[in-house]
């Protein structure tokens, strides 16, 4: 990831340095960053929604309801 000519603000500061260290921790590999991104979007979805976010209705059981 290359970077910017100057920083847009400190989210997106402090966003490329979680980056970098997944980069880092991860060897380099940007699918397995991605992939653990997603995982902790997921998860976040999970505990916070009532069914909407993860595509059920409430009165439709989920996975692992």
């Amino acid at each position: 990831m290359g970077d910017p000519a100057e920083n847009v603000d400190l989210v997106q500061e402090a966003l490329d340095k979680c980056v970098r260290s997944l980069l880092a921790s991860h060897n380099g590999d940007p699918l397995v960053v991605i992939e653990t991104l997603l995982l902790a979007v997921d998860a976040r979805a999970e505990r916070v929604s009532f069914g909407f976010v993860r595509g059920c209705l409430p009165a439709i059981t989920c996975r692992n309801d």
